[in-house]
């Protein structure tokens, strides 16, 4: 074998510039090697993806909106980056107080957390949140929770609702208010572990009226956008920042097909970026080939994984991404009965109805 074959890409040396645009930026660090070839390669995947108009499954745990990227986010919706938004209940705990104007301040991660704790103040290692603010918005969530169905309802529905009710009140925009705006589903696998969940038990303990969330139904229509994607001959992919339950949660629409006694072809990309290491065997680390041997993604993915904090990457990703239009990939309508419609190339597809569940 000619080792001739291995030297094909040399590296091109990094010249710093101290007027070099983000963009060049990471273009120039697409021709180095190590992690920061990783980013550039990723962020032309995830392009990549746009362009070949993928139904894109975006997964986001952490804690980005009050370290500042809630608009970060907001405008991957906005710019049709994503299709499926995948998040934690904190995410959307965060974001919600800021569509009424509440602040998070930088901190120090050295702080006496003792008091802090007394002055009700909430630390996000180097950032800080009044406490004040969660009993600001209470009120306000009981007042949304009286509006609800007498019905259990997927967490879409439910921060679909949200995300109308915050546009009506709040004094500025969010992600729950851009994906209401783009009718983006919003799916939130542990809703309970977080605030907004709390508000809803203290709901529940002080009017009786109980809320409740058909989490199982969240897995079949997460799904059907699959199978619906499949069968009209697009495909999935995913983009993953940071580990948790919400990259599960979007990986297994995948193999979830096997409920509906069907086979999935596997996402067919994957983009993640991540600090969490492989090792523990936990899934927030684990490789995208690891989860071929899952069926979660095509045996021939195509892969970008940067070992890099999820926050940076949002703030990079959202600020380099091409920009799709709508009319490209699926249009999504919530119904008012709970169940969800995908309306593709002028045919409108209810997911419940099709898929019988």
């Amino acid at each position: 074998m000619e080792k001739e074959q291995y030297f094909r890409t040399p590296i091109i040396r990094f010249a710093p510039d101290p007027d070099a645009t983000l963009r060049s930026f990471i273009e120039a660090l697409g021709r180095t090697g190590g992690q920061p070839r990783r980013l550039s390669t990723a962020i032309d995947l995830w392009n990549t993806m746009l362009a070949r108009n993928r139904v894109v499954f975006c997964s986001i745990a952490g804690a980005p909106v009050p370290l500042g990227f809630g608009p970060a986010i907001a405008s991957l919706v906005e710019q049709r980056r994503l299709d499926v938004l995948d998040i934690t209940g904190a995410q959307l705990t965060h974001d919600m107080l800021e569509t009424i104007g509440s602040l998070h301040y930088q901190g120090a991660v050295n702080s006496d957390d003792a008091a802090l704790a007394k002055a009700d103040v909430n630390r996000f290692w180097d950032t800080f949140g009044d406490e004040a603010d969660y009993r600001r918005v209470e009120p306000m969530i009981f007042e949304f929770a009286r509006t609800l169905p007498d019905r259990p309802m997927t967490t879409r529905e439910y921060t679909y609702r949200l995300g109308g009710y915050f546009k009506n009140i709040g004094s500025q925009s969010g992600i729950i208010t851009a994906c209401y705006d783009h009718g983006t589903p919003v799916y939130c696998p542990a809703i309970g572990d977080s605030v907004l969940g709390m508000d809803l038990g203290f709901f529940r303990a002080e009017e009786g009226k109980r809320v409740v969330f058909d989490v199982v139904q969240d897995v079949l229509e997460m799904t059907a956008i699959v199978l619906l994607a499949e069968e009209v001959g697009l495909r999935t992919s995913t983009v993953i920042f940071g580990g948790g339950a919400p990259r599960n949660h979007i990986q297994q629409s995948q193999i979830g097909v096997y409920m509906f006694k069907q086979f999935g072809k596997g996402h067919a990309e994957a983009v993640r970026f991540s600090i969490e290491p492989a090792e523990t065997g936990g899934l927030s680390g684990s490789t995208i080939s690891e989860g071929i041997s899952w069926k979660k993604f095509d045996p021939n993915v195509e892969a970008a994984e940067v070992f890099l904090d999820s926050n940076l990457s949002i703030a990079i990703a959202s600020s380099l991404l091409d920009v799709r239009e709508a009319a490209t990939g699926f249009q999504f309508r919530h119904e008012d009965d709970g169940t969800l419609s995908a309306t593709y190339k002028g045919k409108s597809y209810n997911l419940s109805e099709k898929y019988g569940f």
